[in-house]
């Protein structure tokens, strides 16, 4: 088995690493050109690092073994998290176990080609190409961290991971840590490049423990030696499997030139990756939640068309105050004045609300069951004469306290 050379787009130029069979590293992180690349990558085996901005990673269930039902079924298992159509994506899976999960890893077409066509010109093969975040090291437990250049990749299950700035790093973990379903909260393995160590303060208030080190020799190398025990699932898949050198090594010298024409290109197309992905998910989140919202306080709407929920809303409660009068008169200052309250409360959040027979019922989720009483206590303050207040329910979870609270004027 020959040499390896992993290596990487960055910025303007290339990175690469030689290792031996065994994942240790030849010689130190090198960076330059495209021909300064294909003098070095001369008889090793080329891997490719995807920035893990370019590569959407998540699980799917597939009823069935059959290798031609999962490539057909496979792009549509995971439809619904994406927002581009399938035709445009290329899709790779892992293993899948007894019963029918398997890892998938989706990325462009158009950025996959990109890639393998700057790597064409310059007429290196790849024999494989691996989700940068994949190459942490993992254990069960714990989540592993990489810090390099304001980036960080970040690795949070066995196939799972993610590319994003640092600045943005405690946020995603905050919100990755509510849709953790262990019994344990995890620990974070934090390592990082350079002479300073960053500031983990944020992570910390997490209350995850945080074990901050510094890399032993380049980010790169920690991968390599990741990828020598257990190299995960490769992204050349199907159509994209390596053919054989002959026909991908047959190219002119004039398209030397292009290849920077083609990385230049590539260069401000890329950069999105995980932003994008974690925008469309959380577009669809919000509009769940606005037609929920919508549907709550109107229970019998029919189809919403997207986007419309205001107008609507406004209809309805035109029509309220012309044929419910007085009735509309104190929805609307009931909304009103719960609404000030709840844009003052951080440790509430509203879910959803209905309004009948004159009075109004939020449903709130909270962290403790006394904060419904607050605030309970901070809608009655003033309007003790005006208004009557009562918690109806208030319901302890693995994941907070639900609760409904009813307001309604006194007569």
């Amino acid at each position: 088995m020959a040499d390896q050379i992993l290596i990487r787009f960055s910025d303007d130029q290339f990175e690469w690493l030689s290792v031996n069979t065994k994942g240790r590293p030849l010689s130190g992180v090198g960076r330059g050109n495209g021909e300064e690349l294909a003098t070095v990558c001369q008889n090793k085996e080329v891997v490719l690092l995807v920035p893990g901005t370019d590569v959407l990673l998540t699980n799917v269930t597939i009823p069935t073994r059959n290798v031609t039902g999962i490539a057909r079924a496979l792009p549509y298992a995971v439809e619904e998290q994406l927002a581009e159509d399938v035709d445009l994506l290329h899709f790779a899976r892992g293993e899948q176990d007894a019963e029918g999960a398997m890892p998938v890893a989706v990325i462009r077409r158009q950025c996959l080609d990109q890639y393998l066509d700057v790597l064409a010109q310059l007429e290196i093969q790849l024999v494989s190409a691996y989700a940068a975040p994949l190459l942490l090291p993992w254990k069960e437990g714990v989540w592993t961290i990489l810090i390099e250049d304001k980036k960080a990749l970040l690795r949070y299950g066995s196939d799972q991971g993610l590319e994003l700035d640092v600045d943005s790093l405690p946020f995603i973990v905050t919100r990755l840590l509510k849709e953790f379903t262990g019994d344990e909260q995890p620990k974070f393995k934090v390592w990082y490049g350079g002479d300073a160590a960053p500031d983990m303060s944020q992570l910390e208030l997490t209350g995850c423990e945080v074990d901050l080190l510094p890399v032993p020799e380049t980010g790169m190398a920690m991968m390599a030696s990741v990828l020598a025990v257990n190299s995960g699932f490769d992204l050349l898949q199907g159509e994209y499997r390596p053919q054989n050198s002959a026909s991908l090594m047959a190219f002119k010298p004039w398209r030397m030139a292009v290849s920077f024409l083609v990385l230049a290109c590539f260069i401000q197309l890329g950069g999105v990756g995980y932003s994008y992905w974690q925008l469309i998910a959380e577009d669809k989140k919000l509009t769940q939640e606005v037609e929920s919202l919508y549907r709550d306080a109107f229970p019998d709407a029919g189809k919403i068309a997207r986007g419309s929920e205001r107008q609507l809303a406004d209809r309805k409660l035109a029509e309220l105050r012309q044929h419910s009068g007085r009735s509309a008169d104190t929805f609307l200052a009931l909304l009103h004045m719960s609404g000030e309250e709840l844009s003052k409360e951080k440790e509430l959040q509203l879910e959803g609300l209905s309004y009948q027979s004159g009075a109004l019922t939020l449903r709130l989720q909270g962290s403790d069951l006394s904060q419904f009483e607050i605030f309970k206590q901070k809608l009655q303050q003033g309007r003790e004469r005006d208004i009557e207040v009562e918690v109806l329910s208030a319901v302890s979870r693995k994941d907070g306290v639900d609760g409904r609270l009813m307001i309604k004027e006194r007569k």
